[in-house]
């Protein structure tokens, strides 16, 4: 009960900070809108290139339904190196509160966040001409492989930030690791107009594994094969990066 309680309070500060923050709440929840309305207008020539069934449109929808993991994910470390150089932690850590809860409270946020977005895109998306047509059940897989990729993406920024203690270090490294690995993908591009070391990028690319599955089930056609080695992919990601956070956060706590 402990762990739940402390994990709910996190949460709701967390939350509490999100919401006055109202300048980073529009932000956070108009970009990757702003991406699949520019994007899918200006390159929906795309359609003619193979790998893309149908419009751009439906094409470049999972991909930005993707790319709000990618946004979200830096938050997380943001927000502990706040707390560490605010002494919010240092404080936190001399009461009796669930260490664990430190770091699941904001990934609690993070989670909401990254929900919340994702079904802005997908309602959009729909709105715009975009038939899902796995339907209802195919929207909650969706939602789940996004999930899954932005918290094993998160587990990077946490141990980023908690090694660093920079703001400045943490944005610049998720400017350049993020959209490098969002663009070198199959989130927006198809593989067909990428040169040949671009291709091999995007082919151990975790971006491409979680994109390939959404597009799957809003166009149709997902088979055992991509499902299976996206999960195994972003699961190995979320293993290492995850790894990695709780090394720094247990050199934190002590």
């Amino acid at each position: 009960m402990t762990l739940l309680y402390d994990t709910q309070s996190l949460l709701n500060r967390y939350l509490t900070k999100m919401v006055r923050n109202r300048t980073l709440l529009v932000t956070n929840l108009l970009t990757p809108l702003v991406f699949l309305l520019f994007f899918s207008q200006l390159l929906q020539k795309l359609a003619i290139f193979p790998g893309v069934s149908g419009s751009y449109l439906a094409y470049l929808t999972p991909g930005i339904i993707v790319m709000t993991g990618v946004l979200v994910a830096p938050q997380s470390g943001m927000s502990i190196v706040n707390d560490l150089n605010s002494g919010f932690l240092q404080k936190l850590l001399s009461t009796r509160v669930s260490r664990s809860a430190i770091l699941l409270g904001r990934l609690m946020a993070d989670v909401l966040m990254m929900l919340i977005q994702a079904i802005i895109i997908i309602v959009v998306a729909m709105l715009m001409g975009v038939t899902i047509v796995t339907g209802l059940s195919g929207i909650l897989l969706i939602l789940v492989t996004v999930v899954f990729f932005g918290l094993a993406w998160s587990g990077l920024f946490l141990a980023v930030g908690m090694r660093t203690r920079k703001p400045e270090t943490l944005s610049s490294v998720a400017s350049f690791v993020g959209f490098l690995l969002l663009f070198v993908s199959t989130a927006m591009f198809p593989v067909a107009i990428m040169p040949s070391w671009a291709q091999t990028v995007s082919d151990f690319n975790p971006v491409s594994y979680a994109s390939d599955v959404a597009r799957s089930l809003i166009q149709g056609g997902l088979t055992w094969s991509t499902f299976v080695s996206a999960y195994a992919a972003i699961g190995l990601m979320a293993i290492v990066t995850f790894a990695a956070a709780l090394y720094q956060f247990r050199k934190v706590i002590s």
